[in-house]
């Protein structure tokens, strides 16, 4: 029961139903109580959905597009996260919406011996070229981890499409050489960014990082990586936190 010196609430609580019931009495005077005062009032505390899954069990009519959940992910801590829910019969999966371009590019240009740069791609690089544009990215609600080779809302001209937040070229074979394979990340908008810890290694074939730049508070990053044909992926998991500072359109 919470009391002030005018007026009380009663509270009722039923595990089993998860229902909330709860009444404003008056006073007779100070510490007396009229218990005939006040009327019953009900409310369902039933929790938001953390998933898709969850929505769509509540309402089997419940179609693809964005709604409000409270994923599990301790990062978060009950705060809401907009999600666009890919709803069909087997399956339903979250994605971020990015209002901003996050494009991966890899070059038509190689230097293979670090002599002279040209306007083409040779040996294993030829064919590989071309640009990968991320619409929404997928997540795991329970930990906000980006599910990085899912390129179901993509676009761009890449035969094969970038992973997530990898960058990579076919430029040269030389470890001398620049890198010029770009990626791109802008989760401006979503009110959430990655890591500002979070860093890249260079894999096979002379893999290398160029450059790592973080803007606006670390929700936008530009890599530079490459190699041939090689780049960079990122060390560990991409999962995403609040951003604080960025507010949501």
């Amino acid at each position: 029961m919470l009391c002030s010196r005018m007026s009380c609430q009663e509270f009722q609580f039923s595990d089993t139903s998860s229902m909330c019931i709860t009444r404003h009495t008056e006073p007779i005077s100070d510490g007396v109580i009229n218990p005939g005062s006040g009327l019953f009032d009900i409310y369902d505390n039933e929790q938001d959905p953390s998933t898709c899954f969850e929505i769509r069990k509540n309402n089997p009519t419940a179609e693809s597009g964005e709604y409000n959940i409270l994923p599990l992910a301790p990062q978060f801590k009950g705060a809401s996260v907009k999600v666009y829910c890919l709803m069909n019969d087997t399956h339903q999966l979250e994605y971020i919406t990015l209002p901003n371009r996050n494009i991966g590019n890899l070059p038509k240009r190689s230097n293979i011996n670090c002599e002279k740069e040209m306007p083409y791609l040779s040996h294993n690089g030829v064919g590989k070229d071309g640009v990968t544009v991320f619409l929404r990215i997928r997540v795991q609600p329970s930990t906000m981890t980006v599910v990085r080779t899912d390129t179901t809302f993509t676009s761009g001209n890449k035969t094969k499409p970038h992973t997530f937040g990898s960058a990579e070229d076919c430029y040269s074979y030389s470890g001398s050489c620049k890198r010029i394979g770009t990626f791109h990340i802008d989760t401006l908008g979503t009110g959430m960014k990655f890591s500002t810890n979070i860093t890249w290694t260079g894999k096979v074939y002379a893999g290398k990082v160029q450059s790592i730049t973080r803007t606006q508070n670390g929700a936008v990053i530009d890599l530079v990586c490459g190699g041939f044909c090689g780049g960079c992926d990122p060390d560990g998991d991409m999962i995403l936190y609040p951003n604080n500072l960025d507010i949501q359109p």
